[in-house]
């Protein structure tokens, strides 16, 4: 028999299929930690969102060079950005996992020494933004405990 010819409706003997990719679920503990953390993510991410009306409310410095549109332009950039990362974070991709985890730890370090100079200056501000970093913080911590996976116990 030549092996060029196959059978009518019979799979070829080099055909490749298509990688699954199955998604183990994890132990209950481990679940829950994710879900707070991602409940802790998505309040982050919507009071960046809030912050952006606020910007405008807030009285601006005398010396602000930057021009209104390109300041407004980068921020929006930033904040889909962040939210598609964080999207896959929600996917369980571990790169994205520990990119979130080391900007949610940066981002506490930085702005939480000037959250005392922002509630001088714009009490409302500095509430949103603290509530955000400690949102971000909970994340960060949660994020960095291992995700066990659940054993398969069929056998």
């Amino acid at each position: 028999m030549n092996a060029s010819h196959t059978i009518p409706g019979a799979p070829t003997p080099h055909a490749h299929r298509a990688p699954t990719r199955r998604r183990v679920p994890l132990e209950p503990r481990s679940a829950r930690r994710f879900t707070i953390a991602l409940a802790c993510l998505g309040l982050s991410y919507a009071l960046a969102w809030l912050e952006l009306p606020l910007e405008h409310i807030a009285p601006a410095p005398a010396d602000s060079a930057a021009p209104a549109a390109a300041a407004l332009a980068a921020a929006l950039v930033a904040r889909v950005l962040l939210g598609l990362l964080y999207a896959f974070v929600a996917l369980r991709h571990a790169w994205a996992r520990w990119a979130t985890v080391a900007l949610c730890l940066i981002s506490a370090a930085f702005v939480a020494p000037m959250l005392p100079l922002e509630w001088r200056a714009f009490p409302l501000g500095a509430l949103v933004t603290g509530a955000g970093l400690a949102a971000k913080l909970v994340a960060g911590v949660l994020l960095m405990l291992p995700l066990r996976r659940q054993r398969d116990t069929r056998s």
